[in-house]
C-alpha cells in the first residue's frame, strides 16, 4: 500500500492513476482539496481512498493512523508559489511544518521509501546555464525556501530512520488536468483557454523568456523510476532538458489550435530576460529515464483535453 499527498491535484492524480495501473493494491491520498479536485480520480473506485487533510493545519496526531500499513510515500502536497507571495505564513506552515510532521509520521509507522516533490524554485536563479543538481541553491522566494527546506527535512529524517529516499525537482510540468481550484494557470492553460474563447493569445514583453516544459506523463514516469530505483539519497532534475521561448511556445500552440489571430502584446513582467532550463543528464544516467513526449504531442493532448472539458 502506498500514500500520495496531494494526490487529487495535477501531477498527483496522474501519479495515482499510474500507481493503480501498475497494480498498487491500495493508494491512500492525503489532500487538502484546496488545489486538487476529487473528479481527477474518477473511475478509480475502491483502489483509492481520499482523505481530506491539510498539512500544517490539521491534527498531526492523525497521521500515523492514516499511514498505517503504508510502505511507500510520495509527498507532492504543497502550498504554491503564487500563494507564497500573498500568504507566506500559510506556505511555511504547510510546506515546512506540515512536511516535517508527515515525514516523522511516515518513519514512525515504518514507511520504507519516500519521494519528495521539490521544484526549480529551490535553485532561485532566473538565468544562466542549465540547472545542475550539484550547484548551490539560493532560493529567492518563500516557496523556493520551503521546497529546499523540505529536501533537507527529508534527508535529516532518513539519516535518523534509515529509509530509502529521493527528491525530484520538477521543471515546468504541463498536461491535462493542470488547473483546478485555486491552482496557478500556466502560460499553456491560460492561452489555450483564450483560444477556445475566441480571444488572441498574449505574450508579455519580448517573449524571449526561455522555459523547460515536460509533459506530465514523463514527469510521473521519472517519479516512479526514482521511487523504485536502488539509488537513494539523491536529487534529480526532471524536465525536457530543452528550453523554448514563450514566443515559440505560443506559435506552436496556435498551430495546434488552428489559431491565426495575431498575438496580443502585454507589458514585460517579472520573468523578462529569464532562462530556466534543466540539465537532466543525472536522471538519464542514474535512473535510465528520458522524456518521450515531444512538445507538440503534449500540447495536442492538452488542447484536446481542454476542448473536451468545455461546457456544452
Amino acid at each position: 500500500m502506498v500514500a500520495v499527498s496531494g494526490g487529487a491535484g495535477f501531477i498527483g492524480s496522474h501519479l495515482v492513476r499510474s500507481l493503480v495501473a501498475e497494480g498498487a493494491r491500495k493508494v491512500i491520498i492525503l489532500d487538502s482539496l484546496r488545489y486538487g479536485d476529487p473528479s481527477n480520480l474518477a473511475g478509480l473506485g475502491a483502489k483509492v481512498e481520499l482523505v481530506p487533510f491539510t498539512l500544517g493545519t490539521d491534527d498531526p496526531g492523525r497521521l500515523p493512523d492514516l499511514l498505517a500499513g503504508v510502505s511507500g510515500l510520495f509527498h507532492l502536497a504543497a502550498e504554491k508559489h503564487n500563494q507564497s507571495k500573498d500568504e507566506p505564513s500559510r506556505v511555511l506552515r504547510a510546506n515546512v511544518e506540515g512536511t516535517q510532521q508527515l515525514f516523522e509520521a511516515a518513519a514512525r509507522v515504518g514507511v520504507s521509501r519516500i519521494v519528495f516533490a521539490s521544484s526549480l524554485y529551490a535553485y532561485g536563479r532566473m538565468s544562466g546555464p542549465p540547472f545542475q543538481e550539484n550547484e548551490l541553491p539560493a532560493p529567492c522566494t518563500v516557496y523556493g525556501v520551503t521546497k529546499l527546506a523540505g529536501e533537507h527535512l527529508l534527508r535529516t529524517a532518513a539519516q535518523q530512520h534509515g529509509f530509502h529516499w529521493n527528491v525530484v525537482r520538477y521543471m515546468f510540468v504541463y498536461g491535462p488536468r493542470q488547473f483546478a481550484g485555486m491552482g496557478y494557470k500556466s502560460v499553456i492553460v491560460r492561452n489555450f483557454e483564450r483560444m477556445l474563447r475566441g480571444e488572441p493569445v498574449v505574450v508579455y514583453g519580448d517573449g524571449n523568456q526561455t522555459l523547460d516544459y515536460v509533459f506530465v506523463d514523463d514527469a510521473v514516469a521519472a517519479t516512479l523510476d526514482m521511487f523504485w530505483s536502488e539509488t537513494s539519497g539523491e536529487v534529480f532534475n526532471i524536465g525536457s532538458g530543452q528550453g523554448i521561448t514563450v514566443s515559440r511556445l505560443l506559435q506552436t500552440m496556435q498551430d495546434v489550435g488552428g489559431d491565426r489571430r495575431p498575438m496580443k502584446q502585454g507589458p514585460a513582467d517579472w520573468t523578462a530576460g529569464s532562462c530556466r532550463v534543466a540539465d537532466i543528464s543525472k536522471a538519464r544516467e542514474q535512473l535510465g529515464w528520458r522524456p518521450t513526449t515531444g512538445l507538440r504531442e503534449g500540447l495536442e493532448r492538452t488542447f484536446q483535453f481542454l476542448r473536451d472539458e468545455q461546457p456544452g
